[in-house]
């Protein structure tokens, strides 16, 4: 009897009014928690037998299903610590019953990512299981792909390296005066294999620098670190030899150095660096300490303390390269300090406007009469030879000062100098070309302008050990830590998991869930790659439940469970009716 179906569908009303009342009640209980998504009924009608006949229509009432809205996105609210964490898009963090991770070991995921560090140092969710990420090397890599672990930061540390990188950048006076050069100081010794004694000489002038360094026209200093992590503090003084040429030293106290005395500074390398016209560097020579120039640019250091030696990359800029002498070809010709000659430089493209040829060699002479010239290619390969004017020095010469020939020559004279009788000075010399390294700007590092002396920046790659100190996570899931040596680095990269139907895992305790055959298997993805979520460091995914919208609709439910109710209370008057005919 149709009587019997309508009061059927009342029972049903009842029945799915009350799970519907039990979803709004379970979504405003859950207003507050994080990564909470709203969930909302989905009614359906039930249909019998008879209702298809299409002869006798016999009420089947009301069913419902319960959805899980997985894919919606809540909005992301800061926090003031940065383990909190929020996925902004597609996935889910993951996170596992056991630090020891076996084939049995449980994993859970969960959209709400409030993290702690426990007193053995894994990321917890409140939940307390572990969070899932794959270990990485500093610069980002993941280690092993197929073995994701918890995520422990207790067992991190920062492992010494060494300094093998120095960058220097200075703005060097142009209007410094030129320096004086002691030519009859007893040069340094030993000197390397092919070093002449000129450069003794300036050694052993760099050596008083050292031991007086307020004598310096400028100084800046670095602290340099050892294999060990000990921190050395160097010092780099500067030294205007002529015009757009400087001498530099560097030197540390003894106690950093093996086999060298406290408390007295000690020379550990030295150089030269030649400017352009337009005070952009042109070239630079790196010394070892026994005068040797190493071609690579870098600087050896014994260190004291038994650790390795260093091996320095000095870096003063990006050279811009050209033709340059060679001091060890000005040692050979003579034409050097035993000379009172400090410097001899050539600025090509001033010869070049003079019609003479820079890559020919050239020759200094004496008129007899207290004046200089030059001649530029004296055997005329190359239509020379190019004899410049003379230029008278003063007698006697006070300070080192440089003069320019009109073939762009320039030669920095030291004070007593004497132009002797008339005929060559020394042999003939010939500028090499330097080409130019890195971006060849010449401005990034040590520049020459007339304005004061400015240390821009010293950059070492060096630290010494340091402890965890601060933890954050990027967009991209990695786990950077901070060093109190001042380290960064990346530690582990956070798994993301992604499933084919979110709306199928099955809610557990905790704000987390369990997979399901519904739900399908979880790809294990990297954050930010593909249609995969972005981590957010600092801030928590808020619950989707909206309040006007539940209370809405518990007033809906309420009235549709009376409706149900009054169903069954009028059908049972009308049976009452049929049970009372005679």
């Amino acid at each position: 009897m149709s009587l019997f179906g309508a009061l059927g569908a009342g029972v049903s009303g009842l029945s799915v009014q009350g799970e519907a009342m039990s979803v709004v009640s379970d979504n405003l209980a859950n207003v507050n928690t994080v990564g909470f998504k709203r969930n909302r009924v989905l009614f359906e009608q039930l249909v019998t037998s008879s209702g298809l006949s299409g002869t006798n229509f016999n009420a089947g009432g009301v069913g419902a299903d319960v959805l899980r809205a997985q894919g919606v996105q809540g909005s992301l609210n800061s926090t003031d610590r940065t383990t909190d964490l929020a996925l902004s898009g597609n996935g889910f963090f993951v996170t596992v019953g056991s630090s020891t991770i076996t084939g049995d070991t449980p994993k859970f995921f969960t959209r709400a990512g409030a993290f702690g560090e426990d007193n053995l140092g894994f990321l917890r969710h409140t939940s307390g299981t572990f969070l899932l990420g794959w270990r990485t090397d500093s610069d980002g890599t993941v280690q092993n792909i197929q073995s994701p672990e918890a995520v422990e930061l207790q067992t991190v540390g920062s492992s010494a390296r060494p300094t093998t990188q120095l960058d220097l950048g200075a703005n060097l006076d142009s209007g410094a005066l030129n320096s004086n050069f002691d030519t009859a100081i007893v040069p340094f010794a030993p000197l390397g294999v092919g070093v002449n004694i000129d450069q003794g000489i300036v050694l052993a002038n760099l050596d008083a620098i050292v031991a007086t360094p307020t004598s310096a026209d400028f100084i800046n200093s670095a602290r340099l670190f050892d294999s060990q992590g000990d921190p050395h503090d160097i010092s780099i003084a500067y030294t205007k030899r002529g015009e757009n040429i400087w001498d530099y030293v560097m030197f540390a106290d003894g106690a950093n150095i093996v086999n060298q005395t406290a408390g007295v500074n000690v020379r550990i390398g030295s150089g030269t660096v030649e400017f352009n016209a337009n005070g952009t560097i042109k070239n630079q020579v790196v010394r070892s300490p026994d005068g040797t120039i190493n071609p690579t640019g870098e600087l050896p250091i014994l260190w004291s303390g038994g650790v390795e030696a260093g091996l320095i990359d000095l870096n003063l800029g990006d050279l811009t390269g050209g033709l340059v002498f060679d001091e060890s070809d000005l040692d050979t010709s003579g034409l050097f300090l035993n000379e009172s000659i400090a410097a001899v430089t050539i600025d090509s493209a001033k010869g070049l406007l003079a019609g003479t040829d820079p890559t020919q060699p050239y020759q200094l002479h004496s008129d007899g009469l207290g004046g200089l010239f030059v001649v530029n290619d004296p055997l005329a390969a190359s239509g020379g030879p190019f004899t410049s004017a003379t230029i008278v020095i003063p007698s006697p010469l006070l300070l080192p000062q440089t003069f320019e020939f009109d073939n762009g020559l320039s030669i920095t004279l030291d004070d007593g100098f004497a132009t002797g009788p008339a005929g060559q000075i020394g042999l003939n010399v010939t500028a090499v070309n330097v080409v130019p390294e890195g971006t060849g700007v010449g401005s990034n590092g040590i520049v020459q302008f007339a304005s004061p002396f400015n240390t821009r920046f010293v950059n070492q790659d060096g630290f010494g050990s340091g402890t965890l100190s601060n933890v954050t996570v990027d967009e991209e899931g990695f786990v950077v830590g901070a060093f109190t040596n001042g380290e960064t680095k990346r530690l582990f990269k956070l798994v993301v998991a992604v499933f084919q139907d979110p709306v199928g895992l099955d809610p557990v305790s905790g704000n987390l869930f369990r997979q399901t055959d519904k739900s399908g298997e979880p790809l294990f993805k990297e954050a930010g790659i593909g249609n995969t979520a972005t981590v957010v460091s600092g801030a928590l995914e808020q619950s989707t439940v909206d309040i006007a919208t539940e209370f809405s609709s518990m007033i809906v439910t309420q009235r549709a469970f009376s409706a149900s109710s009054k169903i069954i209370s009028t059908v049972d008057q009308m049976l009452a009716e049929l049970l009372s005919l005679r």
